[in-house]
C-alpha cells in the first residue's frame, strides 16, 4: 500500500474509532439506565434511521469517491469539485423528502407501532434522526473523497462529544425518546456541514448527466437490497418472532462485535478514492494482483486477532461492560465476532469492483446475499433467536466475498495470499486460546484486562515465529513507522522489525 492510503486510511480508521468508542459509550449509556427492552427499542429505531439514510443516498456517496479523485486528476479546482457535491446532493435532498413523508405515512399515521407502542413520539424522533442522519451522510462521503480526512476528524471529534453528552443527559431526563435525541444532536454536526455544501453554486464539470443518472441507478438499487436486506435485517425478524427484549440482548451484541469490525471498515475508507486514483494513473485496469493483496493483508493483521480474540472473551465481557442481565448475549457477541473476516473481506472487494466500473456485478452478489439471508433467517431466527441470526449472517457474507473474490480476475495469481491469511489465521487462534486460558482462571473485570494483555502479549510472538509478515508488507509498516512522530519513530520501527526481521 502507498504511503498516501497509508495515511489517509489512518485518519479515516482515526475518525471511524471515535465514532465506533462514541457509539459503544451511547449503547453503555442507554443499556445501563435503561435496561434491556429499552435498549431494544433504542437499537430498532436506530436500525430503521441508518437503514433509511443508506437507501436515500441513492449511490451518491460512492460516485462522489470515485468522481472526486478523479476530477482533481482533469485539474478541476476545489471550488468546481465543491459545485459538483453541490449539485450531486440535489437527489438526496428529494428522496430524503420521499422517504419522510412516506415513513409519516406508514408508521406514524399506523396504531401498530411494535416498537414504540408506549411512547409514540419515539417514532417522531426517530424519522427527525433519519433526516439529519441522510443529509449528514454526504459530508462524510465529501470529505473522504476531497482526502480532507483531518477536517472529518475534527468534526467528528464535536460530534462524538455533543452525542455521548446528549444521550446521557436526555437518558436520565427524557428516557428512551431522550437518548433517541442524544443521537440526532450527535448526528447534526456533519448535517450542518452539509448544508454548507447545499448553498454552494452547483457545477458539473463536464460530467454527464446521463452517466451520473446511469450510475446512480444501478448504484441505488445495489445501495437499496444492502440497506435493507444487508443492513442488520435479522433485527427486524427478531423483533416479529421474540421480543423487544431479545432486540436489545442482539443490539448489544452488535455493539461489541462492532469492535472487532469498525476499525478495518474505518481503514477501508480510503480504498474506494485510492482505486480511482490509481486506476486513472495508468491503463484503466484496475489495481495490479499485489497491491490488492496487500490491501486484504494489512486489513487482515487487525481483523483475524480482534475477531478471533472477541469470540473467546464475548460472555465475560458482556456481563462487565452491560452487566449481569445481559449475559445471554455472550453467545450471540462469539457469533457475530466470526462473521467479521468475512464481512470486512467483501467490503474491500466491493469497493474495488465499484472503482472498476463492475457495480452490476455487485448488485447481482447482493441480490443473491438477500434471498439467502431472508430464507435463512426466516427459517432459523424463529427456533434460534439471535444465534439464528448470527449463523445466517456468516453464511451470507462469506458466500458473497467468495463470489467477489472470483469476479476480481486475479484468479491464480492471488494463490500467496492465502498461504499468509492461513498464518495470520494461526497467529490469531493462538491470540483467542491465550485470552480464553486467563479467562479459565481468572473471571470478572480482572480477569478480562488479563485476558486482553496475555493476546496482545501473544500476536507479534506468534507473528514472528509463524513468519506471517511478508518483506512487502514489513517494508510498508518501516516506512509508515518513520512518518510518526519523533519519539513513536524509534520504538515503532523497532517492533516492526521484530515481529517480521529482515532475514538474509
Amino acid at each position: 500500500m502507498a504511503s498516501g492510503i497509508v495515511a489517509n486510511s489512518v485518519l479515516n480508521a482515526a475518525a471511524g474509532m471515535l465514532l465506533l468508542v462514541t457509539g459503544f459509550a451511547s449503547s453503555i449509556i442507554a443499556a445501563r439506565l435503561l435496561g434491556p427492552e429499552a435498549n431494544g427499542i433504542i437499537a430498532f429505531s436506530l436500525w430503521l434511521s441508518a437503514t433509511g439514510a443508506l437507501v436515500a443516498e441513492l449511490g451518491t456517496g460512492v460516485i462522489l469517491l470515485r468522481m472526486l479523485p478523479q476530477l482533481r486528476a482533469e485539474g478541476y479546482d476545489p471550488a468546481q469539485r465543491r459545485g459538483f457535491a453541490a449539485f450531486l446532493v440535489t437527489p438526496t435532498l428529494i428522496s430524503t423528502a420521499v422517504l419522510a413523508v412516506l415513513y409519516w405515512l406508514f408508521f406514524v399515521a399506523s396504531e401498530e407501532l411494535h416498537w414504540a407502542e408506549t411512547a409514540p413520539e419515539i417514532a417522531l424522533v426517530t424519522g427527525i434522526l433519519f433526516v439529519i442522519q441522510s443529509i449528514g451522510a454526504f459530508a462524510k462521503n465529501y470529505l473522504i473523497g476531497e482526502q480532507r480526512l483531518g477536517v472529518f476528524f475534527r468534526l467528528t471529534l464535536v460530534a462524538a462529544v455533543i452525542q455521548i453528552f446528549t444521550v446521557a443527559t436526555g437518558a436520565v431526563l427524557l428516557g428512551v425518546v431522550g437518548a433517541l435525541v442524544g443521537y440526532a444532536a450527535g448526528q447534526f454536526v456533519l448535517f450542518a456541514y452539509t448544508l454548507t455544501i447545499i448553498i454552494h453554486k452547483r457545477d458539473r464539470c463536464g460530467v454527464s448527466v446521463r452517466f451520473l443518472a446511469t450510475s446512480s441507478l444501478i448504484l441505488s438499487a445495489e445501495f437499496i437490497i444492502d440497506s435493507i436486506f444487508l443492513n442488520r435485517l435479522e433485527i427486524l425478524f427478531i423483533q416479529q418472532f421474540w421480543t423487544v427484549e431479545v432486540v436489545g440482548f442482539y443490539a448489544v451484541s452488535l455493539s461489541l462485535a462492532n469492535l472487532a469490525l469498525q476499525l478495518p471498515i474505518q481503514l477501508t475508507g480510503s480504498l474506494l478514492p485510492y482505486y480511482s486514483q490509481e486506476r486513472h494513473k495508468g491503463d484503466d485496469a484496475g489495481l495490479s494482483p499485489q497491491a490488492f493483496a496487500g490491501v486484504i493483508r494489512a486489513l487482515a493483521y487487525i481483523t483475524m486477532p480482534m475477531s478471533l480474540g472477541l469470540a473467546a472473551i464475548s460472555e465475560t465481557l458482556v456481563t462487565v461492560v452491560f452487566g449481569e442481565p445481559f449475559r445471554p448475549a455472550g453467545t450471540v457477541v462469539a457469533l457475530l465476532a466470526l462473521s467479521s473476516p468475512a464481512y470486512v473481506l467483501a467490503q474491500i472487494l466491493t469497493l474495488y469492483l465499484f472503482s472498476i466500473d463492475r457495480a452490476k456485478s455487485r448488485l447481482f452478489v447482493a441480490i443473491l446475499g438477500a434471498i439467502i439471508l431472508v430464507a435463512g433467517s426466516t427459517v432459523v431466527v424463529p427456533q434460534f433467536g439471535g444465534e439464528g441470526a448470527a449463523v445466517v449472517r456468516i453464511v451470507v457474507f462469506t458466500l458473497m466475498a467468495a463470489i467477489m473474490l472470483r469476479q476480481t480476475g486475479f484468479g491464480p495469481r492471488l494463490g500467496p495470499l492465502y498461504g499468509a491469511l492461513l498464518k495470520v489465521t494461526l497467529a490469531s487462534l493462538l491470540v483467542a486460546g491465550a485470552a480464553w486460558a486467563v479467562l479459565e482462571m481468572l473471571d470478572g473485570a480482572v480477569g478480562l484486562v488479563l485476558a486482553i494483555a496475555a493476546g496482545a502479549l501473544v500476536y507479534p510472538v506468534a507473528l514472528k515465529l509463524l513468519r506471517a509478515v511478508p518483506a512487502e508488507d514489513r517494508d510498508v509498516m518501516v516506512n509508515f513507522a518513520g512518518a510518526t512522530p519523533g519519539r513513536l519513530k524509534g520504538p515503532l520501527r523497532s517492533f516492526v522489525l521484530f515481529v517480521a526481521p529482515v532475514r538474509s
